[in-house]
């Protein structure tokens, strides 16, 4: 389970680990991440300015491991044979967007993929999974996996 040997198949077992985030994301006390004071502060008589970071809950940290560490894991750049194509051009994730809607339909793979391009995108920018977290996507994409997870028994 690497970028060079993505697994096949998305082990239920793990599925199930996945969606036992999803009871502490839809817990009603749920914040996945604050946003520091960052103290001014002057070096050599100039001030220095720090680039604010999000601090994500430790379930947050938990899915991430979580996609890393199991079946969990795909290639997030790949196309996938049930993404459309546009003019006969294969679907590209590069500056795709996912807004909460796209999942009401999403595959189990299109979920997938969609999970690990958080974590992608959090290491080039910061916050970006707090983002996703602020549009109702990331919550929106682990609720369908849950209704896909309910109709493979």
């Amino acid at each position: 389970m690497s970028m060079d040997c993505p697994t096949t198949e998305w082990a239920v077992d793990d599925i199930d680990r996945m969606l036992e985030l999803l009871k502490v994301v839809e817990s009603p006390d749920f914040v996945a991440f604050t946003w520091p004071d960052l103290p001014e502060r002057t070096e050599n008589g100039v001030r220095v300015l720090q680039m604010p970071y999000p601090v994500y809950l430790e379930a947050v940290d938990q899915l991430w491991k979580a996609l890393y560490d199991t079946t969990a894991y795909i290639d997030p750049y790949a196309p996938l044979p049930e993404n459309p194509t546009q003019d006969g051009m294969l679907f590209s994730v590069l500056g795709a967007h996912f807004p909460p809607d796209y999942f009401e339909t999403a595959t189990l793979n299109q979920v997938r993929r969609y999970l690990v391009l958080c974590t992608r995108g959090e290491r080039f920018c910061d916050g970006h999974i707090a983002g996703e977290f602020e549009s109702g996507a990331l919550h929106a994409a682990l609720a369908r996996l849950k209704q896909i997870r309910s109709e493979l028994q």
